[in-house]
């Protein structure tokens, strides 16, 4: 069974294309991409423009511009006279990244310490709050969004356009890793601690002990990124 099968896919699939808006490149990239982080479009897969201008109801060009977006974010690869595809992770690719997100978490920590943190933590805790109910719910779509936001919110915290544009970055080529790691724990307990841990360190105004944690808690998962990351590839392949 491949992966789409076990979860909800993002809408808007053949059979329920929506009005495009003006800015139709990038809205065909949100929608690819969103497609690709829940591999609905595996890893290593031919992105065909005909048949994603044809899913979507656009031409071939609007979606070539998207993919080469998505190119630009590391999501996707080009080959001359080849086309595109997904971009594939190599082991090393997938300890690579999660090395540098973790060490970049850090900085996002530590470029908090001379910031007001009253209303993050506010903000932290009703998204951990969300991530406790939709873990409840076993609703692995709500966590999925609400686990981004939590980051995000770190991030947008900092008001530094440097470590946002390359946390970006970071986070685009790592959606669909986080993705297929929480898919193969996600268990519906109602609480994920280290969150609230994280927030309330920061609140304490306790920055070392929140980087420690955030890097903790994102290198935890180095040792089974590949073995997950690779029998997933499997399962899609069957």
């Amino acid at each position: 069974m491949g992966i789409a099968s076990r979860i909800r896919v993002a809408a808007g699939e053949a059979g329920s294309v929506e009005a495009l808006p003006e800015t139709i490149p990038y809205f065909l990239a949100d929608r690819i991409k969103a497609g690709i982080i829940r591999w609905r479009y595996a890893p290593g897969s031919s992105l065909r423009e005909t048949e994603l201008a044809a899913e979507y109801g656009s031409s071939r060009g609007p979606v070539r511009e998207a993919l080469r977006i998505l190119e630009l974010q590391g999501l996707v690869v080009h080959a001359p006279r080849r086309g595109f595809k997904v971009k594939e992770y190599t082991a090393d690719d997938l300890r690579h990244l999660y090395r540098l997100r973790a060490q970049l978490e850090g900085e996002v920590i530590n470029a908090l310490s001379d910031k007001d943190v009253g209303s993050l933590t506010d903000a932290l805790d009703r998204t951990n709050e969300a991530m406790r109910g939709f873990a409840r719910k076993r609703d692995l779509e709500g966590y999925f969004s609400a686990n981004i936001e939590f980051h995000q919110l770190m991030i947008e915290s900092t008001q530094s356009s440097v470590l946002r544009t390359i946390m970006n970055q970071i986070n685009a080529m790592s959606l669909p890793i986080r993705f297929i790691l929480l898919l193969d724990e996600f268990s519906g307990r109602a609480a994920y601690q280290y969150h609230q841990q994280i927030t309330a360190a920061i609140r304490d105004r306790n920055f070392r002990l929140a980087r420690r944690l955030t890097m903790d808690h994102i290198t935890a998962n180095l040792v089974r990124v590949v073995d997950v990351y690779a029998a997933a590839l499997s399962r899609q392949e069957r």
